[in-house]
């Protein structure tokens, strides 16, 4: 299984756009999505497992460049 941990944000975060990209690519819910963007902005880490490692690589190269400091893991 694959974890993508997003840990921080930077300034300029495009957060709809952020949310739209877990509800496209993740398949969350936008109650979901929204939810996680409004922790990632109080400063906590969110993880999502992901299985396809492809999927996962596309979601870390788009979140990064939407403003978000994340890392993927493989456990």
């Amino acid at each position: 299984m694959i974890k993508v941990i997003l840990y921080s944000w930077n300034e300029g975060l495009k957060k709809v756009s952020l949310t739209k990209l877990q509800i496209d690519l993740l398949g969350k819910s936008l109650k979901e999505s929204k939810s996680n963007v409004d922790l990632l902005l109080e400063g906590n880490k969110v993880i999502f497992e992901v299985e396809n490692p492809d999927l996962a690589k596309v979601f870390l190269h788009e979140a990064d460049k939407l403003g978000v400091n994340c890392k993927m893991f493989v456990e």
